[in-house]
């Protein structure tokens, strides 16, 4: 899965975001060090037996540290970067592959969990999708990497009249139509749209970092 860089307009809010961001705690990347606000970044703990775990929700008791998930720091991370963890936990190496795999079963689960969640009100295919870019409210948009290059053209064609006319849409990009399809217990899907307007604006911003996220540990692990 890859995060798909939008035309000029077709972003989400930037400024209300950054001022969200800004009133945020900040917390400190194990491995580049730079402070990023804390709802962006991907909290681990330690259990008893020294094994470092994904804490998504940011909820598990315990000290914790922090990863960002940005592209450099994942192509930097492995088990001698983990070896710094032992000067505040006792920690058994190696263990990066492992994390690595639980972070993106992780990362799979919770993304399962929210779509399925958004699957009543969800605009699933090509027909529902380009109906719902006529409607004026802010918009997410999850379209597979494989998806046909026809639907491509068409939905930045509604996207960019969309941008024109001061309506927000936000596109991501997924990995397949097959992944597309598993989260909303079908078969291959090629596109869909989420309503980001009011409370689910919320859901939607960390529905797109999870994506981007797990989009980053996948290709690191095909790699």
């Amino acid at each position: 899965m890859r995060h798909v860089k939008l035309p000029v307009g077709l972003t989400d809010s930037v400024n209300n975001e950054s001022q969200v961001a800004s009133q945020s705690p900040m917390r400190s990347c194990l491995i580049c060090r730079e402070s990023k606000p804390k709802q962006d970044v991907l909290r681990f703990v330690v259990d008893n037996a020294g094994v470092i775990w994904p804490d998504l929700q940011q909820k598990a008791p315990g000290r914790g540290v922090y990863f960002c998930m940005s592209e450099q720091c994942l192509s930097r991370i492995n088990d001698k970067r983990l070896q710094a963890l032992k000067a505040k936990f006792s920690i058994v190496l190696p263990q990066w592959d492992d994390l690595r795999q639980r972070i993106t079963s992780v990362l799979q689960k919770q993304l399962k969990q929210m779509l399925t969640k958004q699957s009543s009100s969800a605009a699933i295919g090509r027909d529902a999708v380009m109906h719902r870019l006529w409607n004026n409210a802010p918009l997410m948009i999850l379209r597979a990497v494989d998806a046909g290059e026809a639907l491509v053209r068409q939905t930045d064609d509604g996207l960019e009249k969309r941008a024109q006319t001061g309506n927000k849409s936000l596109l991501v990009g997924v990995s397949s139509r097959h992944w597309l399809g598993e989260m909303f217990g079908r078969d291959d899907v090629a596109i869909v749209a989420l309503n980001a307007a009011g409370s689910a604006a919320a859901t939607v911003k960390k529905l797109n970092v999870y994506c981007v996220w797990y989009g980053r540990i996948k290709v690191l692990g095909n790699r």
